[in-house]
């Protein structure tokens, strides 16, 4: 204890190893305090170790920048600080004036400390997003690190509240007034504010500890990925260093057409006339234009583009090394090198490497979706007519086209169910997901490609984390009510809520829409949706899917609400938002703006009424959910009623007078819809037989 002379450069304490044992107050020159984020330098009437804590090791490296003097307390407890600053009433106002300057420098450490923080976990996330393709770049085969995905951002702390800001801020700026008028007048004025510092000291430290340990915990869990991508980059980067800068490329597609076309063996005249359309359409500069011969060329290239994909398909199911070409025309509508571009088709061959199958199997390709109905993993889907799988063979037959011995036989042929989904939903999904259907062609074209195309592609990460957000809103989205029995153990019939993630089928295509292709299977309720969305997604693929659970819940309580789905006196989403749009000029809830912007909403979507609960649904989810109204009285009380917010909006907006009354009205429909389950629980628990996960998962759902 007492004076302590440092030469430039030594250090004091080394955070890490040095036990925290004393208190310093720098009286010459200047030492500067670090830890592994940043730095702040303590002058005259510093004082060192105040974040620190008693016993502990250093959290920071406390070195001198210069030569300098500081003056060395015991420091056991935070009363020993009031002790130092007590035993030196004559610089206590130098020592509050600093203290000052430091709580204010440490709250912006903070801040800093926090970004840089956020950055390294942007980057890690950006690293383990690249890697699969710089393992492609090296020729090797990417390697899982799922431990990585489970890694969560930072969290912000509130180290200060805003008034503690604003008062140190307010402090710096007033600070020569402060020293000469206020500090002046009393010691124990100084010591008060170096005490009110100190906590602000304590509560930032304590911050920047929970940093420390955040990272190191990343560095931990992410060390084999963080080292193996280390390796792989620093491969990939010698392998450009060897061909003079350029990309690495482990393989060059060429003549990927012929590849295509031999491998699938279609038939020599349609094999002839794909290949001239191809060589014709690739010719063509204007083949996007109005023209009559632009538009003949490009339906030509549709005419055969999917009698080869079907042929290169069916080889494939047998196929147990499909070459790269066949993969990227299957996944991408890839067909030739030229008409994609040599930039486009190197990343298509390293997405189609890195590409991995959902293990949910809700988000699919077009390709394996065509094997799920392959191996009657799944039914077909509708046709364009409305008709399932077993209609169409109902009415080919009705028509003469087969006989009912032929009827029983295709009804579970893999071969016929595959074609009827490649010429329905393959065909025209793909025309529709594409968005400008005069200019739509099949195949893979660089003049298509408006966004980047890495950006633009949809993968199975993508789909979950929309879907999750969306739900985090509307949890009833994909919710369908069936009923539960078990008479083993006395349950008669009790209503479930079952939340179905729906198919979402990635189309070969770069396109701008997502389309709702069925919202059940066959006659089933409890079916997951089929939705469709181009692979390559040019547009706001967040709103897209956004605006297609609108469709989709316009939809489905058409199909639950069958012929009733418009009449009022069954109330239903449908049946309430079509009797709001009908009779809105005579509603007196409205005023005349109301009734005024509705009118003009109806003329832009030609009178639709699904298209315009489409848009109110969009708005309510991303606006009013959000706090800012955007909706009329009786359009948000119709969606507030069918599409309920999550409990966690719910809590948000209990104080929202917009919402007030609708919240206690959910709570008590709620409150009744449990009723009978709570006294089913009670009943089970009182006769002591195990409660089903199912009414457990209901009762979890009704906290929602």
């Amino acid at each position: 204890m007492g004076l302590v002379a440092l030469k430039k450069g030594e250090v004091l304490h080394r955070a890490g190893s040095d036990k925290v044992e004393t208190l310093e107050i720098v009286i010459k020159g200047s030492v500067n305090v670090a830890n592994q984020f940043s730095n702040i330098d303590f002058g005259v009437g510093g004082i060192l170790g105040i974040p620190e804590v008693p016993e502990k090791k250093y959290s920071f490296t406390y070195q001198a920048q210069e030569d300098s003097s500081v003056y060395s307390y015991p420091y056991k407890s935070k009363d020993d600080i009031y002790k130092v600053v007590k035993s030196n009433p004559k610089i206590a106002n130098i020592l509050a004036s600093t203290s000052i300057k430091i709580a204010k420098e440490l709250c912006d450490l903070y801040d800093q400390s926090f970004e840089m923080v956020q950055d390294y976990y942007d980057e890690l996330r950006q690293n383990y997003t690249d890697f699969p393709m710089l393992c492609v770049d090296a020729g090797q085969e990417p390697k899982d690190f799922p431990e990585v995905i489970y890694i969560t951002p930072p969290e912000k702390m509130k180290v200060v509240e805003d008034w503690q800001r604003d008062y140190l801020n307010s402090m710096l700026e007033h600070e020569a007034e402060i020293k000469k008028n206020v500090l002046t007048i009393s010691p124990e004025i100084a010591m008060g504010i170096v005490m009110q510092t100190v906590d602000i000291n304590l509560y930032v430290k304590k911050g920047i500890d929970k940093l420390i340990e955040y990272k190191d915990d990343i560095n931990s869990t992410a060390a084999d990925f963080i080292s193996q991508f280390q390796l792989v980059k620093s491969r990939v980067d010698e392998i450009k260093r060897s061909s003079g800068g350029e990309d690495a490329s482990p393989v060059a597609i060429t003549n990927a057409l012929n590849t295509i076309l031999q491998y699938a063996g279609a038939s020599p005249e349609i094999t002839d006339a794909f290949r001239l359309n191809i060589e014709e359409f690739k010719k063509c500069k204007s083949r996007y234009d109005s023209s009559d011969e632009s538009r003949k060329l490009r339906r030509n290239v549709a005419l055969h583009y999917y009698d080869i994909y079907e042929a290169a398909f069916f080889r494939s199911l047998e196929d147990l090394n499909i070459p790269p070409e066949i993969m990227m025309f299957l996944m991408f509508g890839f067909v030739d090198e030229e008409i994609a571009g040599a930039d486009n088709t190197a990343m298509l061959y390293k997405l189609m490497k890195v590409y991995k199958p959902d293990p949910n199997g809700k988000v699919v390709t077009a390709y394996e979706w065509l094997k799920k109905i392959y191996r009657l993993e799944a039914e077909p889907s509708r046709n364009e007519f409305d008709e399932d799988y077993p209609t169409s063979l109902r009415t080919a037959k009705l028509s003469g086209d087969i006989t009912a011995e032929q009827v029983e036989t295709l009804m579970y042929d893999p071969v016929n169910r595959t074609k009827f989904e490649i010429k329905n939903l393959l065909t025209l999904g793909n025309r529709m997901t594409f968005g400008r259907a005069s200019s739509f062609v099949p195949v893979f074209d660089a003049q298509n490609v408006m966004k980047d195309l890495q950006s633009a592609y949809i993968n199975t990460e993508t789909i979950e984390r929309i879907l999750t957000e969306i739900r985090a809103v509307d949890f009833t989205v994909f919710c369908r009510q069936s009923l539960y029995s078990n008479q083993e153990i006395g349950v008669s019939q009790l209503y479930i809520n079952e939340d179905i993630t729906p198919y979402m089928i990635l189309m070969p295509n770069i396109g701008s829409r997502a389309s709702l292709w069925q919202e059940i299977e066959g006659k089933k309720r409890t079916t997951p949706a089929r939705m469709l969305i181009s692979i390559f997604n040019v547009e706001n693929v967040d709103d897209a899917l956004l605006k297609l659970c609108g469709e989709f819940r316009w939809e489905m309580c058409k199909t639950e609400q069958g012929v009733h789905w418009n009449d009022v006196t069954d109330p239903s989403l449908t049946s309430m938002y079509c009797d709001y749009l009908q009779f809105y000029k005579k509603n007196r809830a409205l005023t005349t703006d109301n009734k005024e912007k509705l009118r003009t909403t109806l003329q832009k979507y030609n009178n639709n009424y699904k298209n315009v609960f489409v848009s109110d649904y969009y708005t309510y989810m991303k606006f009013e959910a959000n706090s800012s109204p955007r909706l009329n009285k009786l359009a948000r009380e119709i969606l507030f009623t069918f599409c309920p917010f999550s409990a966690e909006y719910r809590e948000k907006m209990s104080d929202n007078p917009q919402f007030g009354q609708l919240i206690s009205q959910y709570k008590n429909k709620v409150n009744g819809a449990a009723r009978p389950l709570l006294l089913t629980i009670k009943k089970l628990q009182k006769e002591e037989i195990e409660i089903p996960d199912v009414l457990k998962e209901q009762l979890e759902y009704y906290k929602k």
